[in-house]
């Protein structure tokens, strides 16, 4: 063989190896995720290439570098956000197949993911995930995500996700008919709440939980006092941010949703010209706030909705879902409800493929807005 080419063939291996090992050391960095933390003068400061190791109410421990790295620790209180990067293989397969709706194959591979050891935090989070997807297949398989989340409970009973964790276990014991266990699960978030252990919107959050189960189950004056209650927990929370002023708009995006409920309360138990002067009221009292006018004209349509007034329905959603985009919740409610309003035109043969538009709405409410409640609507409504 001629020594140029033995040479050639030679730099062409060599390459080939560098490639492989840039990529054997890109890819662990690629994996890794940020965590935004308050620093000491209360500004959002991200702590990027951050892998989480373990997370408590307390605090969370984490590692900037490879494996071998130093492990560095923050109070909970003090995060802000985590986004965790790349997980294991097969919790990044279960998420595709999630966000496809292929809901046993996810079910499948979170259950897989839940045995995985690195990255650390996969298997606690893959345990939420699975009782997530398992209430999204339907009631023949809420027993299953009671399971997934009861594991979770038992087995980290002091993660950093606990609040979301008891709120999925008070949602899953409503849909089955135990409200007083319901109740009570609500009631631990909103403890931990008030003693400062999770920060105050989570108390918001419970109250506004329990208020959307107990509307599902047709129970609109108890559904009120819980919207109540939770926009009451959301003006004390304002008053008392201290250094947590990032939370602001959190609070005040559910306090609109709190007053949302309480007309939508209205609306379940058929008072209709009371629930449209609340609404009505709602926009005067908003003046050009975009968020309220939202809420406020959804609130208008859904009258409209309740009193089969289908095309005025139809038209207010409409206007919602193209003025609406800026707030998330209000814009997911009025897709949803464009996608009942073709769902029953279409029935009525008032809407030519109101079946398959309906099915489109739904698909893009779970696809923009997967974790919200209008997508777990929406998928039960598919």
């Amino acid at each position: 063989m001629p020594l140029s080419s033995a040479y050639r063939r030679a730099r062409i291996a060599a390459a080939a190896l560098v490639a492989l090992l840039s990529v054997s050391l890109v890819a662990p960095l690629t994996a890794q995720g940020r965590i935004n933390v308050l620093n000491s003068r209360g500004e959002v400061a991200p702590l990027t290439g951050a892998t989480m190791v373990r997370e408590t109410l307390a605090q969370v421990s984490f590692r900037r570098g490879g494996p071998e790295s130093k492990v560095e620790t923050r109070r909970t209180a003090l995060v802000v956000e985590v986004s965790y990067g790349a997980g294991s293989e097969a919790w990044e397969e279960a998420k595709q197949a999630r966000n496809a709706n292929r809901f046993q194959d996810a079910a499948t591979l979170f259950t897989t993911a839940g045995r995985d050891t690195e990255p650390p935090w996969v298997a606690s989070l893959a345990l939420i995930e699975l009782a997530e997807v398992h209430a999204l297949r339907g009631p023949d398989h809420v027993a299953a995500a009671q399971t997934a989340i009861n594991r979770f409970l038992d087995e980290y009973p002091d993660h950093r996700q606990l609040p979301r964790a008891l709120l999925l276990a008070a949602r899953l014991a409503a849909q089955t008919g135990r409200s007083s266990d319901a109740i009570a699960f609500v009631q631990r978030v909103i403890d931990l709440a008030d003693q400062s252990t999770i920060t105050p919107d989570w108390s918001v959050r419970a109250q506004i939980t329990l208020g959307q189960e107990l509307l599902a189950a047709g129970d609109g004056a108890a559904a009120s006092d819980a919207f109540t209650a939770a926009g009451r927990s959301a003006d004390s929370a304002l008053q008392d941010l201290d250094r947590r002023q990032d939370l602001k708009p959190v609070i005040e995006a559910l306090s609109l949703s709190a007053r949302s409920g309480i007309g939508g309360a209205m609306l379940a138990q058929n008072q209709i010209d009371s629930a449209r002067s609340f609404f009505q009221q709602l926009a005067r009292d908003g003046g050009d706030d975009a968020a309220i006018a939202a809420a406020a004209g959804n609130g208008l349509a859904e009258a409209d909705f309740k009193e089969d007034n289908l095309k005025d329905a139809q038209l207010g959603f409409a206007r919602i879902a193209v003025t609406g985009v800026s707030v998330p919740d209000e814009h997911a409610k009025a897709l949803y409800y464009l996608g009942r309003c073709a769902d029953s035109l279409g029935l009525q043969g008032l809407e030519q493929g109101g079946r398959q538009k309906a099915r489109d709405y739904y698909a893009e409410v779970q696809a923009r807005y997967p974790a919200s409640h209008w997508a777990r609507l929406s998928q039960q409504s598919n």
